[in-house]
């Protein structure tokens, strides 16, 4: 258990967003409320929900803020940090499970380090829907975050904490962002020079279910295409996180293996583009063997296939609306100045 001094003990507020998120909200702030860390408080901001999540909520002693319409996630999230009371703001997303030592650990880093200004932590292995889709998604999850860098260059809303200094220096989430407004946070904060720790020991239980069609459209509409407008916009490129050079690599490598019966005709092409595809994913998938055993692994190797396969084109959907973007910026009228 990490120690802290309690004449520094700072107060923890946990911020979490939901909308119709009742199924897992229960679970979620019971985790919270079994924390070994008394200095806390749950600020719970329901973003008109349908489902009777605000009734949920209000079964446990939360400060509960309704909203009449849908905001989104990062307005949601700024509404909880203005009416917070503690030194770090913990923001924690309605389907995540935290440890009992979770809030004492976050609490520590911020007391006893005085250079971090944020931290997140990392997916853990198990999940709660039992499907292949939400086990597989959520150990490439667990696995990119567990492979990537400690000094890091993003955020992660689902399980982050920042001091509340340097959130409101940054001006907390833009809420035009409905997609990656952590992400565009971080790389906000890493310019400004703010220090962002990734704790991979501090693992989170991820309550998300996923289906075919709903990871496809997750990582398509909601990462793959938003993030290339992000990088080239903000022109961050790293070797991290889902951007590392074997998963960039990946990509072309992935079609090639689907144009082999067009443009090779021998078999022992493909036998050398699967080997190289194997290579470059080995790590990963050496751990869906070991979570899952020969079968789960099989079918995995296949899905991470077909996901660069999505990905990519979704990559290429990114850039080709960022240059629409750019060269239609171009040709827009400047907008005239007018004196007084």
């Amino acid at each position: 258990m990490p120690a802290i001094d309690s004449s520094r003990a700072p107060k923890v507020s946990v911020v979490t967003p939901v909308h119709n998120g009742a199924e897992f909200l229960g679970a979620c702030l019971e985790s919270v409320f079994a924390s070994d860390y008394p200095e806390f408080e749950v600020i719970v901001v329901d973003d008109a929900s349908t489902d009777g999540s605000a009734s949920v909520a209000a079964q446990f002693p939360v400060r509960l803020i309704s909203s009449t319409h849908r905001r989104g996630a990062a307005a949601a999230r700024n509404t909880g940090a203005e009416t917070a009371r503690g030194d770090i703001l913990f923001f924690l997303d309605a389907d995540i499970l935290i440890q009992p030592g979770t809030l004492r650990a976050i609490a520590a880093e911020f007391a006893n380090d005085p250079a971090v200004s944020a931290l997140f932590g990392s997916y853990g292995t198990h999940t709660v829907p039992a499907n292949f889709f939400s086990r597989y998604k959520n150990l490439v999850h667990h696995f990119t975050h567990q492979n990537s860098s400690v000094e890091a260059s993003t955020f992660c809303s689902g399980f982050g904490a920042i001091r509340r200094e340097a959130f409101e220096g940054m001006r907390g989430f833009d809420p035009d962002f409905r997609y990656l407004e952590d992400i565009e946070l971080g790389y906000r904060m890493m310019r400004a020079g703010i220090r962002i720790r990734l704790r991979k020991d501090l693992q989170f239980t991820h309550c998300k279910r996923y289906s075919f069609s709903s990871l496809i459209r997750s990582d398509v509409a909601g990462r793959a295409i938003p993030w290339t407008r992000l990088m080239l916009a903000r022109g961050v490129f790293r070797n991290d996180l889902n951007t590392r050079w074997n998963n960039v690599l990946s990509v072309p490598v992935a079609f090639l293996l689907l144009l082999c019966p067009v443009f090779f005709r021998h078999a022992w092409a493909a036998a050398a583009l699967s080997i190289v595809f194997l290579a470059l994913n080995a790590k990963f998938l050496s751990l869906t063997y070991r979570e899952g055993g020969p079968r789960f692994a099989l079918a995995s190797s296949l899905m991470c296939w077909f996901s660069y396969l999505y990905s990519g084109l979704g990559v290429a959907a990114g850039a080709l609306s960022h240059g629409f973007s750019r060269t239609r910026a171009l040709f827009r009228p400047a907008a005239r100045v007018i004196d007084a």
